[in-house]
């Protein structure tokens, strides 16, 4: 959904960018329960009142549940609601926004020529972790149909490892990659959905880590 469609949609329920940014550990450990505190050191907010009244606000527009807890608030990712993809989806695109110093075109270069537009990429590895150097590789890892073949996602792959920084990545079907996430021991896929940047298919990309969710994973 394109940026200025999705600024319509949050203004509307009256929610702003800056609120949506308190969601971002919500997406990096989709199955964790998280305090008001949490949140509020983690986001480094230092208004208690404002984190306070946007969780409050989330929780009635039902993308997150609240409850209670002796005498603390908590706070989890209401994954089962589908209306909530929209706000995960704009969350996304500022995280991505606040990552200028990935090379984004580097990326787009390699993969102009994939035909199939039902894949998602994301960035892993320092890169989205904001603690790259100079000689440190891009990773990126594709998400492909279980009906695409890799070869063509290879290829520009390939592609990459000739540009500056060096692309390296890895290339997975949805299905390998939801095996991943439901695997009890800690692997790649796991790692990638708590430091990740999506560069594209964002929607694709939480189909599976919603379906992941309900079948045992725990994030």
């Amino acid at each position: 959904m394109k940026s200025k469609n999705m600024d319509r949609i949050v203004h509307k329920n009256g929610l702003v960018r800056k609120e949506l940014t308190l969601l971002i550990p919500f997406l990096k450990e989709p199955k964790r329960e998280f305090t008001l505190t949490e949140i509020k050191e983690i986001g480094k907010n230092k208004s208690h009142h404002y984190v306070f009244e946007t969780l409050k606000k989330a929780a009635k527009l039902e993308i997150l549940q609240e409850k209670r807890k002796g005498n603390t608030n908590i706070y989890f990712l209401d994954y089962q609601n589908k209306q909530n993809l929209q706000y995960l989806i704009f969350t996304e695109s500022i995280i991505k926004e606040q990552k200028p110093e990935i090379p984004y075109n580097n990326i787009l270069s390699i993969t102009k020529e994939i035909k199939n537009k039902f894949y998602s990429l994301l960035i892993g590895g320092s890169y989205a972790e904001g603690k790259q150097k100079k000689g440190s590789d891009l990773d990126i890892t594709i998400i492909i149909p279980n009906s695409d073949s890799k070869k063509q996602y290879e290829t520009a792959l390939r592609e990459g490892e000739l540009m500056i920084p060096e692309i390296h990545g890895y290339v997975f079907t949805q299905e390998e990659f939801y095996l991943m996430l439901i695997n009890d021991e800690f692997n790649y896929g796991k790692e990638l959905v708590r430091k990740h940047v999506i560069f594209y298919g964002a929607e694709q990309y939480y189909a599976i880590v919603f379906e992941a969710m309900k079948n045992g994973f725990k994030g």
